[in-house]
């Protein structure tokens, strides 16, 4: 999986909005990874965070869609993001 900084996560929400925006909607990356579109809408809409195959899975799409480019992140848990 990526490296990240010590009190860094992979921003899942901004990582499928990328994937959609290079036009892999939800059913296209469910048909491309065998993740359920319910569980895709969770992890973009509900702050879920994935389990660490279906993250490994998302990432290496996502690189492909961006080749080069570092995976989006965001700082804290999303326990305190979702306390502010």
């Amino acid at each position: 999986m990526t490296e990240l900084a010590q009190g860094q996560r992979v921003d899942w929400w901004q990582l499928l909005d990328d994937l959609r925006r290079v036009g892999l909607g939800f059913d296209a990356v469910s048909k491309g990874t065998g993740i359920p579109v319910s569980t895709l809408a969770g992890y973009k809409n509900l702050n879920a965070e994935p389990k660490h195959a279906d993250g490994s899975v998302l990432i290496a799409l996502w690189k492909t869609r961006h080749d080069g480019n570092p995976v989006p992140v965001t700082s804290g848990s999303v326990r305190n993001r979702l306390r502010a």
